[in-house]
């Protein structure tokens, strides 16, 4: 179980990266702001609050 709590974390900032970068794509196109919006902040959720929760999660077994 440990190996998963190493490794979901890793997995989650990567895809929070790929999704911003997405995003930033997105922005200098320039067609869908709505779709901008929704992939910079789930990857930014991604990135930020989801490794927290699993470090939290991590103490508590």
């Amino acid at each position: 179980m440990d190996i998963y709590l190493v490794i979901l974390p890793m997995i989650s900032m990567l895809l929070g990266l790929y999704l911003v970068c997405l995003g930033l794509w997105e922005l200098r196109v320039g067609i869908d702001r709505k779709r901008f919006i929704t992939f910079s902040f789930t990857g930014l959720f991604l990135i930020f609050i989801l490794p927290n929760m699993f470090g939290f999660f991590q103490f508590n077994y």
